[in-house]
């Protein structure tokens, strides 16, 4: 086995968790009442209403994720959706404006802990190449700007967004496409996540290595038809870990 020469990281639930703020949620909505007001006038709905609306269009999206298909529409048939089912029709703009005013930040605040950091600064040192690839309806703009809130964004050279690509994960195009951005063979590179079929089985299914995080969420590997190349509790083993993977061969 080639030498590891990258890593690349689930982002929810792997490098960071979430602090739910529901203050920040009922901002968004503000904000998409305030333009939905410019446009419709006293024909808009009130915001509970519209945060309701969102609400179930997003817990249908989430649905179909737990079916067998792949395909990701945008982020903006979200939207189309939930102003359908208060029967609303506006323009092609608006929406994409809409899209980008609810969508353009994590609705749950990311957090990341001291000792993460350090292991990614530790992989840093040693020269290794980062990427990440994520499920998310946040916009491409949203993550990175959450990855620069963090202190992330300087580590990671591939930012990889199912909201962005059509598929999301195990879908194989968001890997390939990030290794093809680090420019690193699948054999060079080791996945770390905390899904077995979506990130263990997704990266393996094209070839890397894939280290299962049970720091956020403990997904039991009784039964489980992924296997892991190995498991750790806390992403401040990472580095530790990847020297003995390296030492396997």
């Amino acid at each position: 086995m080639p030498s590891i020469r990258a890593v690349i990281f689930d982002l929810g639930h792997t490098l960071w968790d979430f602090a739910p703020t529901e203050a920040s949620r009922r901002l968004n909505v503000l904000r998409f009442y305030a333009r939905l007001e410019s446009a419709l006038g006293d024909r808009t709905p009130e915001p509970a209403a519209l945060d309701q609306a969102l609400n179930q269009a997003v817990m249908r999206m989430f649905e179909s994720w737990n079916s067998n298909h792949l395909e990701q529409p945008p982020s903006d048939h979200l939207v189309k959706d939930a102003l359908a089912t208060l029967g609303i029709s506006v323009s092609s703009d608006l929406v994409s404006e809409l899209t980008a005013t609810f969508f353009c930040a994590e609705l749950d605040m990311p957090v990341i802990e001291p000792d993460t950091l350090a292991a990614i600064g530790r992989l840093e040192q040693r020269g290794l190449l980062m990427g990440c690839v994520s499920n998310t309806i946040t916009l491409e703009e949203g993550i990175l700007e959450a990855l620069r809130r963090l202190g992330l964004l300087r580590y990671l050279r591939s930012r990889v967004a199912s909201s962005a690509m059509g598929y999301r994960k195990p879908h194989p195009s968001l890997f390939r496409r990030a290794l093809a951005e680090l420019e690193v063979a699948p054999e060079e590179a080791v996945f770390v996540g905390d899904r077995l079929v979506d990130d263990i089985g997704g990266a393996q299914g094209v070839g890397m290595r894939a280290i299962l995080t049970h720091h956020y969420r403990q997904e039991p590997l009784d039964g489980a038809a992924n296997r892991p190349d190995a498991v750790i509790q806390r992403l401040g083993e990472l580095p530790e870990v990847l020297e003995r993977l390296e030492a396997q061969g």
